[in-house]
């Protein structure tokens, strides 16, 4: 099976990358984390996670795990993708794996209502030459934009952390609103991201659960700044 590699960059999460680590260690076979010193509010994401993607190519990588730092799959994920992405070389076949991406909001719950229950991530696919990505600024879909590729629904569930704290999940709401004013990246705007109305929350089963455990994490102060 080719080298499978966890990619992720992070200017103010350091305090996640631990766990982040132990989380994909039965996994991948090796890690490119990369500190964000390139300043200023935001940059172009798209060029940024291409030359992330171009980096980890040329250091052998043959698939991409692609995560944020307070980003963590179920446990069980390691050995079914494993299994996956065996079936794939074999039958040498273009394939990506797509996730359930759950919101959580207590430390062994997550938002199941509304647009809460439908958020999905394609974050596991073939690091090829010949791939295509999106140039998008902001929210730019991290996999291959290829026709040729399958994609497969893997069922497994991606637990985000930072919504945990409730003054993370405003933090966000406010520094999207700043970065993409007219909305041109998400139409629906970001406001949704603090409103509560009809909240309902699922808790996570004990087989479908993560490793490490949640804690409270130190986020750098910095990430409040507007500037």
């Amino acid at each position: 099976m080719g080298k499978i590699t966890a990619l992720t960059y992070y200017r103010f999460d350091e305090d996640y990358l631990e766990d982040y680590r132990k989380n994909l260690k039965n996994l991948c076979d090796d890690y490119l984390i990369i500190k964000d010193i390139e300043g200023g509010l935001m940059h172009a994401e798209g060029e940024y996670r291409q030359r992330l993607y171009q980096q980890a190519y040329e250091q052998g990588t043959k698939w991409a795990v692609v995560l944020d730092p307070d980003e963590r799959l179920e446990k069980r994920a390691g050995k079914i993708l494993k299994k996956l992405i065996r079936q794939a070389e074999k039958e040498n076949v273009k394939r990506i794996f797509k996730f359930n991406y759950r919101e959580m909001y207590t430390s062994n719950e997550y938002r199941c209502d509304g647009i809460w229950n439908k958020k999905e991530r394609v974050v596991v696919f073939p690091l090829l030459e010949e791939n295509i990505y999106s140039n998008a600024a902001l929210h730019m879909p991290k996999h291959p934009l290829n026709s040729d590729y399958e994609i497969i629904n893997t069922d497994l569930n991606i637990y985000h952390l930072k919504h945990i704290n409730p003054a993370l999940r405003q933090h966000r709401r406010d520094i999207y609103e700043k970065l993409d004013a007219d909305h041109k990246y998400q139409t629906i705007g970001y406001d949704y991201l603090i409103d509560e109305t009809g909240i309902e929350l699922a808790k996570i089963s004990w087989k479908r659960r993560f490793t490490p455990k949640y804690r409270e994490y130190h986020i750098n102060e910095g990430i409040f700044s507007m500037e």
